[in-house]
């Protein structure tokens, strides 16, 4: 009597069909973390930039709530400030980031009465590398109308 042997495992085939199935999901797997975080990076930096423009609007506000602008202020900062998203300017990894203020502008009411307008547009620039090789330059403005009672 002649009978067929079978053995039970798996054939080879069958093993490299696994492991190139393991490798290309891998593979997508390691390349959806990879723009996972360099999308949170690039929204840590914008919300860090933001930030940073918020605070230099206010700052900007405050001295026009003073009353003591001088002519050069008055002119804005279109040269620009040099501050940093992300480290400091002796770190190995930094960020760094410009403020512009545009030239501050009265604006004329329309109502008689103690009110004073004033225009302010403020933006920041910053380089991001989140996404490529290259950099990509990102900007956010910020304006407002700031309406001052005497």
């Amino acid at each position: 009597m002649n009978r067929l042997k079978s053995q039970s495992g798996f054939t080879f085939i069958e093993v490299m069909v696994a492991i190139v199935i393991i490798t290309v999901s891998s593979y997508g797997l390691m390349l959806g973390v990879v723009h996972a975080r360099g999308e949170m990076r690039a929204i840590e930096l914008r919300e860090r930039a933001t930030e940073e423009l918020a605070s230099y609007m206010e700052y900007w506000k405050g001295r026009i709530a003073d009353g003591q602008l001088s002519i050069g202020e008055k002119a804005g900062n279109l040269r620009g400030t040099t501050i940093y998203l992300e480290g400091d300017q002796f770190s190995r990894y930094k960020v760094p980031a410009t403020l512009y203020l545009d030239p501050v502008q009265f604006i004329p009411s329309p109502h008689s009465g103690g009110l004073r307008r004033w225009q302010l547009h403020a933006r920041i620039r910053w380089q991001d590398f989140s996404f490529a090789t290259k950099s990509v330059t990102r900007e956010r403005d910020l304006s407002m109308i700031m309406t001052q009672f005497e």
